[in-house]
């Protein structure tokens, strides 16, 4: 997987929900937007549609986006090394999802427990969600890897997330089976292997990975009842303040009919827009990536007349409190 903090990954999914419906006014993977409302649609229609290697080209400036593909080997690699036990229990799972007959034989396994789900589960379930959601909510409070308005947009969704999972018929068998269909069909076209394989991708082999496994999450929430496509079809984009330089939007949008809020702000560079504060990340990373040399002990000062050079971590645009 790409070494990003896992929060991260759950943001893009919730920020997907913001996604609209209408068509490209541009050819696919444009860098920027025209405007900021277009810059945030296009982005994350491309999100809803599983084009993760063109939604980086369109979310980035041409020479961002070449330096996140320099940057992926480094970027990708996995954080600490696989033990043999984490290893065999990965390969015995995605044997498992893959081999022939994988449905039945999985769902053989399954049913016991789903025969039980209505006497032993059912009514622990308000308990669970609720531990789940406190878990949730404490785990996004803690993150530093989120805005404020970012950790607002998950906190709402998760809390009307868990009242909704209170209600699912987990045990019913007919989803059961679609689902388990779902799992072993993404499975089978991701092609994964080895916990090694996740780290060895290139670019654009993570983002055919990833792109399989977000469509097969969007079709098994679709089986119990939570549309992330509907959600798309409800997004509205609003520029609240444009200076000309800098945009502040705000995005509405519904999850399970329930209004939700969030907003951005866009940064005008070489006359498109882009996500501030997407583009600082891949900037601060790829500077923690690539740290500057150490200069030599000898280097004369600069001269006073000199211009400042350039910090690629320096913010894209300016602090606003959302």
């Amino acid at each position: 997987m790409k070494r990003f903090h896992p929060t991260a990954w759950v943001l893009v999914l919730v920020l997907a929900l913001l996604a609209g419906c209408n068509r490209h006014k541009e050819a696919p993977g444009t860098p920027g937007g025209g405007s900021p409302e277009d810059a945030m649609r296009d982005s994350l229609e491309l999100i809803r549609e599983g084009k993760f290697g063109m939604f980086w080209q369109h979310a980035l400036p041409p020479a961002d986006f070449a330096a996140l593909k320099a940057d992926w080997p480094r970027r990708n690699v996995a954080a600490e090394p696989v033990n043999d036990d984490d290893r065999a229990k990965f390969e015995n799972g995605v044997k498992r999802l893959t081999e022939p007959d994988a449905e039945k034989k999985l769902y053989a396994d399954l049913r016991p427990t789903l025969l039980r789900f209505d006497k032993e589960y059912k009514d622990q379930m308000p308990l669970l969600t609720g531990v789940a959601q406190s878990m949730a909510l404490t785990a996004i409070d803690q993150t530093n890897d989120l805005t404020i308005p970012q950790k607002r947009q998950l906190r709402e969704a998760v809390n009307v997330i868990a009242p909704w999972a209170q209600t699912v018929g987990w045990g019913d068998q007919g989803k059961a089976k679609q689902s388990i269909a779902i799992l072993v069909d993404t499975a089978r076209k991701a092609r994964l292997t080895t916990p090694e394989a996740l780290h060895t991708m290139d670019f654009d082999q993570s983002m055919a990975a990833y792109s399989t496994m977000w469509l097969g999450f969007k079709n098994l929430f679709n089986v119990y009842g939570l549309s992330l496509d509907k959600s798309f079809d409800s997004v509205s984009i609003d520029t609240l303040e444009n200076t000309g330089g800098t945009a502040h939007v705000k995005i509405t949008y519904t999850i399970l009919d329930k209004p939700i809020q969030t907003d951005a702000t866009l940064v005008l560079l070489d006359g498109r827009w882009y996500d501030s504060d997407l583009l600082q990340s891949v900037r601060n990373q790829h500077v923690k990536l690539n740290p500057p040399p150490p200069p030599p002990a000898s280097a004369p000062a600069p001269a006073a007349s000199a211009a400042p050079p350039h910090d690629p971590s320096a913010p894209v645009a300016a602090a606003k409190t959302r």
